[in-house]
This record gives C-alpha cells, structure tokens and sequence, in this order.
C-alpha cells in the first residue's frame, strides 16, 4: 500500500468566494433508480446469505427507469403508458441446482421503494419490470464465479476478498455547511410534519444551493400531484403557502444563523402564466422523465461543485468486495476520522486494483489543509489501517441498513 500525503487541499471559505450544492430529492427519478439498484442488492445478498450462508456474486449497478407517457392537467391525469423498469447486469442465477428468484425480488424492491418513496398507493400498478442479466463466463473469472455448482464457490472470506474492479475513489471532511444545509431542506420538505401540512406535494423535489460570498440563492422545486388541484389558483395558493414555510425554515436553520448570509428563495421557477409542475405520482418518473443509476446523489448525500468526487455508482454494487462501493465509503469514513483526529480539513483519495487484496489498495493519498509532518504521516497510516480492516463490517452494515434510511442520513452506513 502506497500512501502519499500533501498539504494541498483548500476548503471553501463559507463568507467568501463561491459554492454550488444540489441534492435531488427522494422522489426525483435518479434517486429511484438507485434506490430499487440497492434496495434490489441488498435483499438478493440477504437471500443468498440466508440460504447459502454467502452472498452470490453480483453487479447491477445499471437500473434504468423509464417515464410513463401522461396527459397532465389540473384535476387529474392519465397514464398512456406505463413506466418500464429495467434491471441490467450480471447476476448469478442459481447456486448448484437451487435458482435464486431474480425477477420477484426486483419486482418487490420495486413496490416497496416506489409506494415509500412516492407516498403513491397508485404508482406501481402503472409499473412493468425487465431483468436483462448478462452474466456468463469470462476468462478473468473462474466458470463458478457466476455460476456456482456448490456453496463455496460463491463465498467470500472476509479480508481475503480482492477487488473486483480498477476505480478511484473520493472524499472530503468535514462536509460544507452548504452539504448539510441542502439535505435537511429536502428532508424537511418531504417530512411526514410538512406533506400533512401542505397535502398535494409530491416527492420529487429539488434543492439548488448557489452562494456568492454572502448571499445564498436557494432555488427549490415542489411537485403537485394534479388531481389534488383543479385549478391554476389552487396550485398557486398551495405552492405559496409551502413557499413561505421554507422560507422560515431556511432563515431559521443553524447553518443560516450561524453565517452573515443573505438568502434569497425560489420556488418553482418554471411557473410562468399558466405553468405549473403538475406531477403524476407526486414525481416526473409519471410523465415522462427517466432515472439512471449514478446520476443522483454521492455517497454524501449532495452533489457538490467544490470538493473531489469521483464517478462512481454506489447503487447495486456487490457490497462484499466492489471498491465502488466500499472504497467510496472507506475514504469517507478515513477522512472523517482525520478530521477528528488532526482538527484538520481533509481529503482522502483511494485507488484499487481489479485482483488485489480488498484490504490493500494500490494506492492511498490524502490532502490536508496545511503542511503535513511526520507526527501526522503516522497518525494517518494507523487510521487507515484501521478503516481497512473494518470493510467486512461495513459491508455488514450496507446490509442491515434500509436504503432509504441511508438516503435520508448518508452518515448512518459510517457508523462501524
């Protein structure tokens, strides 16, 4: 393991300067998409360990929703045809001679991450599902590797895993104000407190976060659902009222009173004349709109301008042994504790090797906010070793946490 340590990371400054975060709601199309990726994942891994005492190989980090075709208006609307959802991947299909049931539980990942998500009793009958599995045999994989004729030909034993892909990996520590800022927004709006309140709002919602030294543009986007207004005036007097109770609790969160910033919120911007997001479902998945894999949130909960960030996918990856997944993870939860340790702004980058020890990446670097010395150099070596050693029980962890806890609070799949 090659660890490289530089004074070279330059943290935001939160009265100067400039920073833009977006967070995509739990609704929004992406996030499905990644939801069912994972939720899909993490219940075939729970079956295999279940029955076999192991988690079969797998990688379905390619969900595709496709939107449904609608006619939309106020009052009402009417799905011309239904949302298709597809899951692409390799997927081993039985161990030995017992098949592991791939279609039903994509199709129950489904209908529970969509009824959750959407709060919509409706939306999954206008759902139709697709598995497209691609695993065969390769020669940079023993015949088993997908197609097991027996138990331990599917198990994997801890630190003895190895990579299973050739990626970088990155995180920052401690988050930006704006990071933290833009989930509690977007969690508050899609809170039990504030849909009861405000009944018609959908959850695909939307939070754009633009600061210039001191004046923060908060642009954020409420879906209808249709039949919940019969008219312009009504989605009006709704969108109104939802907007003057984000204004209070965007003036009113720590974050804002703890900096001299301006704030300036939009609501809605496409509402011109006659406009309204009128959202079938309470999300655009209902009209038309489709979700991917990967183009939603980062392991942090945000997507930010500022800060490294690789590409990627958390969701759907094998939580056992794909540095996507875990070395994502890792390098949030080693920057975090540099932070802790050193009192100092960090970022960590962590690269693996598709065939080498999971425990052992390729190479380690990490960017501090001053000059590093050799007190720090050690400091930093023993907290990853430390933060290696604990992959199994991260990887337990994706197990046994919901994906939709984990959406609402990145930080709970840290907590090892």
């Amino acid at each position: 393991m090659f660890i490289t340590l530089h004074g070279q990371h330059e943290p935001d400054d939160t009265d100067h300067g400039f920073n833009v975060v977006e967070r995509k709601g739990i609704g929004h199309p992406d996030s499905l998409a990644d939801l069912i990726a994972e939720e899909f994942s993490r219940r075939y891994s729970l079956h295999g360990l279940d029955r076999f005492g192991a988690v079969p190989n797998h990688w379905v980090d390619k969900v595709a929703l496709i939107g449904a075709e609608a006619e939309v208006d106020f009052g009402g609307y009417t799905i011309r045809k239904p949302i298709s959802a597809y899951l692409f991947g390799k997927v081993t299909r039985s161990v030995g001679a017992e098949p592991l049931p791939i279609e039903d539980l994509f199709r129950t990942a489904i209908v529970d991450v969509l009824a959750e998500a959407t709060g919509s009793d409706q939306i999954v009958a206008s759902v139709r599902t697709f598995v497209e599995n691609t695993a065969g045999v390769g020669a940079d994989h023993p015949a088993s590797f997908y197609r097991p004729s027996a138990v331990d030909e599917c198990r994997v034993f801890g630190l003895n895993a190895l990579a299973n892909d050739t990626a970088f990996c990155s995180a920052y520590s401690p988050a930006d104000p704006l990071d933290i800022l833009a989930i509690d927004v977007e969690n508050h709006v899609n809170s039990a407190s504030f849909q009861d309140e405000l009944t018609g709002l959908g959850s695909d919602v939307k939070v754009m976060l633009a600061r210039a030294t001191d004046v923060l543009k908060a642009t954020v986007c409420l879906p209808v659902h249709p039949e919940a207004v019969s008219s312009h005036h009504e989605y009006t007097v709704l969108v109104s009222e939802a907007y003057d109770r984000l204004d209070a609790f965007v003036n009113e969160h720590p974050i804002v009173r703890q900096h001299p910033w301006l704030t300036r919120l939009s609501v809605n911007t496409k509402d011109h004349g006659s406009g309204a997001y009128l959202a079938p479902f309470g999300t655009s998945l209902g009209k038309g709109d489709c979700g991917l894999v990967g183009r939603g949130n980062k392991a942090n909960g945000v997507i930010s301008a500022s800060g490294g960030a690789g590409v990627e996918a958390l969701a759907g990856k094998n939580p056992v042994h794909h540095t996507g997944k875990l070395y994502t993870l890792a390098a949030a939860r080693l920057a975090d504790r540099i932070h802790a340790k050193l009192g100092v702004p960090n970022e960590v980058v962590l690269v693996s090797r598709n065939g080498d020890r999971l425990d052992d990446p390729s190479f380690v670097g990490v960017r501090l906010a001053r000059r590093g010395n050799r007190r720090d150099r050690c400091a930093i070596e023993e907290l990853t070793a430390a933060t290696l050693a604990e992959l199994p029980l991260l990887s337990e962890r994706l197990l046994a946490l919901s994906p939709m806890d984990r959406f609402r609070d990145p930080s709970l799949v840290l907590e090892v």
